[in-house]
């Protein structure tokens, strides 16, 4: 894998493909900052925020949407506007989120026995579409961590990340309906992933190393690719052929004490190609 960005997260969060800007966004979540990188040159954008962010999203009009601690918002130039209605609905503490082929926002927040502050399993996969309205799809999570959707739009994967499970669910595109199929595949570290145009999932490991293929037919584990740092965290395809697979990684804890690529950002050029992200609205 090739290095394009040294810059140093504690944890890098959300890799998503700009196609109108041909940018990489992703996020330093611990440090408040949102990283706009160009892939190929390597310049990279750093833009502070007054609350640290998880993942990002973009809309048709290509306005830039932050998962946070405080709810789900868009972002411009600093002024957070919610998605929704926040004195009816409180989206706390989330985390990974992707828009999904109905145009709606999916959206998973950590629980508060995970965070520290309660004994309370209360982490949730919620839903958002561009009317504002919010839907809890799964509840009783401790992470909701890593999610993408089939080529063909009609199954939807999840992982619970401290249960290290994905599941795999059927998926309505009409009315944004999830059900469990009872096939999953347990994966050491499961973090962010993302899936390519014969629905493998690539998923990072977070403390492996690598990231695991898994093979959504039979929901096993086929292969490993090796990241030179210790803690991938999420990863995507990027690229102006969608061929890049992007991935970023935590400096956690100060893992940069015996791991010299801590924290940096790689992009390995594959056979394959990911899609487009999708947009909200």
């Amino acid at each position: 894998m090739e290095i394009i960005s040294k810059k140093r997260c504690i944890i890098g969060e959300g890799p998503i493909w700009n196609e109108k800007e041909g940018l990489l966004y992703f996020t330093n979540s611990r440090e408040q900052e949102i990283c706009v990188l160009d892939i190929y040159t390597k310049e990279l954008k750093i833009i502070p925020t007054e609350v640290g962010g998880v993942a990002i999203a973009f809309d048709k009009s290509n306005r830039m949407i932050v998962s946070r601690r405080d709810g789900i918002f868009y972002l411009e130039d600093n002024i957070a506007t919610p998605l929704y209605d926040t004195n009816k609905h409180q989206i706390l503490h989330g985390n990974d989120m992707k828009v999904g082929p109905d145009g709606r926002i999916y959206v998973g927040t950590q629980s508060s026995k995970r965070l520290g502050l309660s004994n309370n399993v209360d982490g949730k996969l919620y839903s958002i579409d561009k009317d504002g309205n919010v839907r809890t799809l799964l509840d009783a999570l401790l992470l909701s961590n890593g999610m993408d959707w089939s080529m063909d739009e009609t199954r939807f994967y999840h992982t619970d990340s401290a249960t290290r499970i994905i599941k795999e669910y059927l998926f309505d595109k009409v009315t944004g309906d999830i059900e469990f199929t009872d096939k999953s595949v347990y994966v050491q570290g499961v973090d962010g992933f993302t899936i390519d145009e014969n629905d493998l999932l690539y998923v990072a490991c977070w403390g492996q190393g690598h990231i695991a293929v898994v093979d959504t037919r039979d929901m096993t584990v086929i292969d490993h690719i090796d990241v030179p740092a210790k803690i991938p965290a999420s990863c995507a395809f990027a690229g102006k052929g969608m061929n890049e697979l992007v991935v970023v990684t935590a400096d956690y804890k100060n893992a940069s004490a015996t791991d010299e690529y801590a924290g940096y950002t790689f992009k390995k050029e594959m056979s394959v190609c990911g899609r487009l992200p999708y947009l909200f609205g």
